[in-house]
């Protein structure tokens, strides 16, 4: 009989309750058991909280862990409607005069022109014709297109663009308004600016009726030629060439986007180190570095007034990550120059107070990128350096350190490696790159070789490769935060066990008290009843009392 249909009728007793009442008691292990589940539940969610700010953090490490990313340059032109330019991290500061004679232009041929683009056939001979263009002046290239019977224009276009061999032609149709048998014109055009990209439409082109498509047809509108610049006056007598109109390579580090001719006059264009960028993107840094410890020092807090203290408070891997944090402060970046004047964070004005928080001093700052630019970058950057010109950085992992490595590189008489070693470690050769080998400081270095010819021999050179603070924490945020086997992955993989446990427990006290409601039911109906047949039975010798009176 379940609880509910207890009356109590005959004892007065509301049953329901009391058996409410004892399994309140009975339960009090599970409740505790919940109690303890959903404090765990909520350490979980701070490490889940946690994980997400490191990861923020990574992510804007990662992002400014190169010198192009992390050193900016201002560059002005005192005409814009001339010429424009954008620098990178290794420009020099200067001013440069510049004068413009010719801007680079793409070669353009139209055709004398045809009926309609989409009606009348071009090729209606019954078999496929062909339309033979040379493209390139310095090593022409032969392109033949297969025109099918019965294309029209728009379908010559459309081959065109489309063929796999089409070396940077564009084809365009054009209508010239006139109404006529060749108002529609097929126009080609190089993709590319610059003289060698010329278009020659060869003679062997049988499309139409043999004649109508070949060279005789077409109209140079537009010659395919070089820029023509000239930079602080030099060449005096010639002008330097580019075949775009976006000039590298003359100034290290700069483009120079050439928009009009300058006409006798000259363009200046500036460059300066930003440093209200690059300051910018240092406040940025420091404060992801603060968010972060704010957040670890609010799940790791003990009152000892109140005697409150937060979820994570004590945690062994919560002070781990803050501890590991904490020492880039003091942090000397291994393979920086040693001529370099700044060595640590300390020193371009970046402290930490008791709680663990960076602040920036600003003048202290402002000297530091004033007087060494370049060397505040190789503070938050990676950068690597070689004194062999034939051994050379090219790859890393999250796992390789900083520091100066020597090399000792062995190759055959063809100019191939056959061993080599980093600081004395043996390492494996992958088609002329050096892999190092794991569990040393170089774990994940990869190393280029370049063959210097004459026959077998030996090269030795020491790489050095700096770790900035950028990719440094990186590096630690990769470790922390990995999804296998990270400090936050293993606490929180420690906490689900918990949970895991927890709820196991739970699930049994939930059976558990299921039998002990059951018997308390069983009891108290069987006592119930018990009564109720007392009770009949004393009425019944009551009425047989009374008869006999």
């Amino acid at each position: 009989m379940p609880a509910s249909s207890i009356t109590g009728i005959a004892s007065g007793i509301d049953w329901q309750s009391t058996i409410d009442a004892l399994m309140e008691i009975e339960g009090r292990r599970k409740a505790m058991l919940e109690i303890r589940r959903g404090d765990y539940q909520a350490k979980l969610s701070a490490w889940q909280d946690v994980n997400s700010k490191l990861l923020q953090f990574k992510t804007l490490a990662d992002n400014m862990d190169l010198m192009g990313e992390f050193l900016t340059k201002s560059i002005s032109s005192s005409d814009t409607d001339i010429a424009t330019a954008t620098a990178n991290s290794s420009a020099s500061s200067g001013n440069f005069q510049l004068e413009i004679n010719q801007l680079a232009r793409a070669e353009k041929e139209i055709h004398a022109g045809w009926i309609d683009f989409d009606t009348t056939d071009v090729n209606s001979s019954g078999g496929a014709q062909t339309f033979v263009y040379d493209f390139g002046a310095t090593t022409p290239t032969t392109i033949t297109v297969s025109i099918p019977d019965g294309s029209t224009l728009g379908d010559v276009r459309d081959l065109i663009n489309n063929d796999s061999d089409n070396p940077g032609v564009n084809a365009t149709i054009i209508n010239d308004g006139s109404g006529g048998a060749t108002a529609h014109h097929l126009v080609l055009t190089a993709t590319d600016t610059g003289a060698d990209n010329t278009i020659t439409i060869s003679d062997t082109t049988t499309l139409g009726d043999g004649t109508s498509f070949d060279s005789a047809a077409w109209t140079q509108t537009q010659s395919g030629v070089n820029a023509q610049l000239r930079l602080d006056g030099y060449p005096p007598a010639s002008w330097m060439e580019s075949a775009s109109n976006d000039v590298e390579d003359i100034i290290e580090g700069v483009t120079i986007h050439l928009t009009n001719v300058s006409g006798g006059t000259t363009v200046v264009l500036s460059i300066n180190n930003d440093t209200n960028t690059v300051k910018s993107k240092i406040q940025e840094y420091i404060d992801s570095y603060n968010s972060c410890m704010t957040l670890i020092n609010t799940y790791n807090y003990f009152s000892e007034e109140s005697e409150e203290r937060s979820l994570l408070f004590g945690d062994s891997g919560l002070i781990s990550i803050k501890q590991k944090l904490q020492t880039l402060l003091s942090f000397t970046i291994p393979g920086l120059n040693s001529n370099n004047t700044l060595q640590s964070l300390g020193e371009i004005g970046i402290t930490s107070g008791t709680d663990g928080m960076l602040a920036i001093d600003d003048t202290e700052l402002s000297e530091a990128l004033a007087d060494h630019f370049n060397e505040v970058g190789e503070l938050f950057t990676f950068n690597s350096g070689t004194n062999s010109s034939y051994l050379d950085y090219f790859y890393r992992t999250e796992n390789t350190q900083g520091g100066e490595y020597s090399v000792v590189a062995n190759y055959d008489g063809s100019g191939n490696l056959t061993s080599a070693t980093i600081d004395g470690h043996a390492t494996t050769i992958e088609n002329n790159i050096i892999v190092a080998a794991d569990g040393f400081p170089e774990e994940g270095l990869r190393l280029r070789f370049t063959p210097p010819g004459g026959g077998a021999g030996s090269e030795t050179a020491t790489i050095r490769l700096s770790m900035g603070v950028a990719p440094e924490i990186a590096n630690r945020l990769a470790i922390i935060t990995d999804s296998t086997d990270g400090t936050v992955t293993q606490q929180s993989d420690h906490i689900d066990t918990v949970i895991e446990n927890l709820n196991e427990q739970i699930e049994d006290q939930e059976y558990r008290l299921a039998l002990i409601r059951e018997k308390y039911v069983r009891s108290f109906t069987n006592m119930e009843l018990q009564l109720s047949r007392l009770q009949q039975q004393s009425s019944y010798l009551s009425s047989q009392l009374a008869s006999l009176g």
